[in-house]
């Protein structure tokens, strides 16, 4: 198993979503109000910074990851410059 994490504007949850309904996976989590500082700028919340992201992560069988993975490079090609979308990978040993 593996676990997906993908940080984006808070305002494309619903295409993140979707995206991954599309490959049967309909379990995930979200992180709302994540603020932090990266490639694409700084996302704080603030009158500076006004815009916010959104940590969205599912646990996905192994032979889903390349798959979606795959999508996740795709979509964030049709982002705006500066909007960001960063997936990770990670290892899930065990889950009760």
């Amino acid at each position: 198993m593996k676990m997906l994490l993908v940080i984006c504007p808070d305002f494309r949850q619903s295409d993140i979503r979707s995206l991954i309904a599309s490959h049967d996976v309909h379990a995930y989590s979200e992180l709302r109000d994540v603020t932090g500082e990266g490639a694409t700028g700084k996302r704080m919340g603030t009158r500076i910074w006004p815009e916010k992201s959104i940590l969205i992560f599912t646990v996905i069988s192994d032979d889903k990851k390349d798959a979606l993975l795959s999508e996740m490079k795709r979509f964030a090609t049709q982002l705006y410059p500066g909007e960001g979308l960063r997936a990770f990978v990670l290892p899930v040993e065990e889950a009760v």
